[in-house]
């Protein structure tokens, strides 16, 4: 038997983990089956792809750890969520490629968990949108018959769990179902602080031991194990985001946007008791800076948080992010490209030859862009001089026709310089990963810098980047 597995993962293929096998009963020879695995971890999905043998079995050892929660695909289709680790074997079956009405657990264990998914979702589901609907949007107290409704919400959960496993045997990752009737109930008024301490001090318990630390609520003291579940991240992430907002929002001593990143890097490990898990917040969060901070800023807060980080996984989550923020080092090559404009024609880097070029990336969705495109004729007042040396080009990135591309141009964009786009919503010429994105690229074709100040800040400093390589053109 042959099998070919291709792992895109920070960890590295290993002899211990999950293993994985099966067989589809594949009804046409040649029908083509293909079967990924994806491994979802804290900060990162290890994706496994899986070739079938001539007989139609597959079998392989999944470098996994701690316990994870897997998704298998078949044929681009969502199939299954389980979870699994070190040391489990998870056999499989299904006929053709038709998986979702056939999949099969062979192990009894894995149908009984199955059986009770089904259970929990016939008997809450209805009950748990019912709620939702009641749920606070805002950060107020909710009405008292909605806490008393949840904390029962979460007993009858519990309960339901218990009931099953009595008659029908042990559930190898019973812990799993709490945490899903738990932070389900959490969920849903995760909005709210004020509601959320109120049914601390009610001490609504989730069935698991860390929650009986007295004056704790359980998503104060679990541990960073508890991360492998997905419902835990969710409620986690929104609780944390909202706490250090309220915490540091009103300080009369921070007096700029980024003042307050810092403050709040220095809020979550206040406020998450693990540090593991706090730092997991900080790293995940990171991402997100460059939407609120010029980007000089975003790369100082992340050097920053780099040095308050322990875990090697956290430190280089956070260099990734710093990495794609300036992928190109100043005086590399430019990259090429193949850009249209509204007119058909298409332009490339050397048509910029002999001038500055400043190009900014933008989308339909990007807020942010249509506000820094109303910034666009004081800069071009302001640089007016330098007319001759200096061009501008905006790059709409996306796939549609051209007609829709000018009304976007009219409605969020600039006649203030060439208008030009992109024919794939996945450009990766200059390793495009959010909007908006400028770069300055030099006569000569060099990057003078990446992520370069966006209009608005270059209107805001008294002397920049743009200033100083214009000046020295004519000196």
């Amino acid at each position: 038997m042959v099998v070919i597995v291709s792992c895109f993962s920070l960890l590295s293929c290993m002899e211990e983990g999950v293993r994985i096998k099966g067989i589809v009963e594949v009804r046409e020879q040649d029908e083509e089956t293909n079967i990924s695995v994806l491994v979802v971890h804290p900060l990162a999905i290890d994706t496994f792809h899986i070739t079938l043998t001539a007989e139609g079995t597959f079998e392989q050892t999944l470098p996994i750890k701690e316990e994870r929660e897997l998704y298998l695909m078949v044929n681009g289709e969502y199939v299954s969520k389980f979870l699994a680790e070190r040391g489990e074997v998870i056999e499989l079956s299904w006929e053709s490629r038709s998986p979702i009405a056939t999949f099969k657990f062979a192990d009894p264990s894995r149908i009984r968990e199955q059986e009770l998914r089904d259970l929990l979702n016939n008997r809450f589901t209805k009950k748990l949108d019912e709620l939702y609907q009641r749920a606070p949007q805002t950060d107020e107290p909710c009405d008292p018959a909605l806490l008393d409704e949840i904390e029962r919400y979460v007993r009858e959960y519990r309960q339901t769990i218990e009931d099953f496993e009595q008659t029908h045997g042990v559930l190898p990752h019973k812990k799993a179902f709490l945490i899903d009737g738990y932070f389900g109930a959490m969920n849903i008024v995760k909005n709210s602080l004020v509601t959320l301490e109120e049914l601390k001090k009610r001490g609504l318990r989730s069935g698991l031991p860390e929650d009986t630390v007295k004056g704790m609520a359980a998503y104060e003291v679990l541990p960073f194990n508890y991360l492998a579940y997905q419902p835990y991240r969710s409620f986690l992430w929104d609780w944390s985001h909202l706490k250090t907002r309220k915490l540091t929002g009103q300080a009369d001593s921070l007096n700029t946007l980024y003042d307050r990143y810092i403050e709040r890097m220095h809020t979550t490990f206040h406020i998450i008791r693990d540090q593991a898990t706090a730092e997991w917040s900080l790293a995940y969060r990171a991402q997100f800076a460059k939407h609120d901070l010029p980007v000089n800023e975003t790369i100082l807060y992340l050097h920053h948080l780099e040095k308050n980080l322990s875990f090697p996984w956290a430190k280089e989550y956070v260099q990734q992010i710093r990495h794609k923020l300036n992928p190109f080092q100043a005086g590399s090559q430019a990259p090429d490209f193949q850009l249209v404009d509204e007119g058909g024609k298409v332009y490339t880097l050397n048509d910029f030859r002999g001038k500055y070029l400043y190009i900014g990336f933008w989308s339909k969705t990007c807020s942010v862009c249509h506000r820094e495109f109303k910034q666009i004729p004081a800069l071009r007042k302001k640089y007016q001089n330098y007319d001759d040396r200096l061009a501008y080009a905006f790059v709409y990135v996306g796939t549609e026709e051209n007609e829709r591309w000018t009304d976007y141009i009219d409605r969020f964009g600039s006649r203030q310089g060439i208008n030009l786009r992109s024919l794939a919503e996945d450009d990766k010429v200059y390793d495009i990963t959010g909007f908006p994105l400028y770069i300055l690229i030099s006569p000569d074709g060099k990057i003078v810098e990446y992520n370069v100040a966006r209009p608005s800040e270059l209107l805001k400093q008294n002397e920049n980047l743009l200033d100083n390589v214009l000046l020295n053109s004519y000196m």
